[in-house]
């Protein structure tokens, strides 16, 4: 055992303040980390979303992360950034304590336990990054830095062992509880999956049409005040998503669409969205799940649906390069398009995307197979006829320039997948610059949104 003469002798002022400044750079990379968590779960994307192998949100949304923030109400960026406060704070009290003479045995200890919850913190992280099989860019900041504040602690601090250690536990485990205590009200309101923060926004829109109990106003009115009231609750980083959508809608060239082969709503409807989507695309799912929210919320009649296959695999979309072993993609792209004509395809589109994770060749049969035998659909994906269908959706959604999916185009204009963009477009019928959005904060049409 060492002596616990040899923690003041290790934790001198300058390796606190170098721990210190590790956990408050470590505070401000989670922040931003959470930042763009939210920004992904509204619609948009994340500076580190590479796509493929290098792609936070796929991390992020993986069955661990989503666990992580399922059971405990922080997303793993919020507990980055519980370690960091505890990372600044410990070190801060020892600094403290130290200039005023008194003694920091516990605290060294509690520093020290800091940094082996952090490298344990890494390596689950670095797990669930093999199973997702994805790497988180952004998240490799924090491993430096946990890293460099474990290098100090555990390594240049060895020689003081752990002395007090209960106390320094339970200072440890305190701090650590008081900032999850903290931090829980954002972690709540922060979205699970991807569009959750604008689906919810919708959804409190309708709800709040339902219960108004006020004098009834004119059609048009009740719209314009529906669209006001929307844009007034959206937080800060959801109005810029807004903004930002809507400014893509106006910049963008009007194409003619082609011929809808299987339109979910009226024809004479006044907006009519065309969604492009791949099977295994998150992005897609929150679009579908959006789509169900706004049928639910506003009047028959309001907006039609054109589905459009754009898979993700170069075996049978020549515009991408890469493609996974399994055919998923493909096979279940053409399995939407065989179902076309029997008015089944968005029942196979829900039971596909309900089951995103994991989903296989294998599968796409299982699933479509109360919809259609298995020796006719396989018979329909070879044809070369799904084959004809397949290639004009693709050439049809490369008139849009975009880095990704789903592809969202409004009445022949590039929108974006985000719920309240397309409750407010529904809501003033295509009318981009309606008088009740002058609130909103100015559109950047380069903005990576999907």
């Amino acid at each position: 055992m060492h002596s616990v003469d040899e923690a003041p002798r290790v934790a001198t002022p300058r390796s606190l303040g170098k721990l210190v400044a590790l956990g408050a750079l470590s505070a401000l990379w989670a922040v931003v980390l959470w930042e763009e968590l939210v920004l992904v779960r509204s619609g948009g994307s994340s500076f580190c979303g590479f796509g493929g192998k290098f792609d936070c949100d796929a991390v992020w949304s993986g069955a661990l992360a989503s666990t992580v923030h399922k059971l405990t109400g922080l997303p793993i960026a919020g507990w980055g950034l519980v370690w960091s406060a505890v990372a600044f704070f410990l070190p801060l009290v020892a600094l403290v304590r130290s200039a005023e003479g008194k003694r920091i045995d516990p605290l060294v200890s509690a520093v020290r336990l800091t940094g082996v919850a952090g490298i344990l913190a890494v390596a689950v992280m670095l797990a669930g990054s093999v199973i997702a099989g994805a790497v988180c860019i952004g998240c490799i900041g924090t491993y430096v830095l946990v890293g460099a504040y474990a290098f100090i602690s555990l390594l240049q601090w060895r020689p003081a062992g752990f002395p007090s250690a209960r106390r320094g536990a339970t200072l440890a485990a305190g701090a650590a509880l008081v900032f999850f205590l903290l931090l829980l009200y954002p972690g709540l309101r922060t979205p699970k999956t991807s569009g959750e923060a604008g689906r919810r926004a919708v959804a409190e829109a309708a709800r709040s049409e339902t219960a108004d109990a006020g004098p009834r106003t004119s059609a048009d009115a009740r719209r314009d005040e529906k669209v006001s009231e929307l844009v007034g609750s959206l937080e800060p980083a959801l109005r810029q998503t807004l903004a930002d959508s809507l400014a893509i809608y106006r910049a963008s060239t009007t194409q003619q669409p082609p011929a809808p082969r299987a339109l979910v709503g009226s024809d004479l409807a006044p907006v009519r969205i065309t969604e492009f989507t791949d099977i295994l695309c998150e992005h897609c799912a929150g679009l579908h799940e959006t789509i169900k929210t706004l049928r639910e919320s506003l009047p028959p009649g309001s907006f039609s649906v054109d589905s459009r296959q754009f898979p993700l695999d170069s075996r049978c979309n020549p515009i991408v390069t890469g493609s996974r072993e399994d055919d998923v993609r493909c096979v279940a792209a053409k399995a939407r398009i065989c179902l076309e004509p029997s008015g089944n395809e968005p029942k196979l589109a829900e039971a596909l995307f309900a089951r995103q994770k994991g989903l296989t060749r294998e599968k796409v049969f299982e699933i479509a197979a109360p919809f259609m035998p298995r020796p006719a659909l396989e018979a329909c994906i070879a044809a070369p006829e799904t084959a004809a269908k397949l290639a004009e959706d693709i050439s049809a959604a490369s008139k849009y320039d975009s880095d990704g999916t789903p592809i969202v185009v409004v009445n022949g204009r590039k929108g974006t997948s985000f719920g309240p963009f397309l409750y407010t477009i529904i809501q003033t019928r295509g009318d981009a610059d309606h008088p009740a959005l002058s609130v909103l904060p100015p559109g950047d049409t380069t903005a990576h949104l999907h």
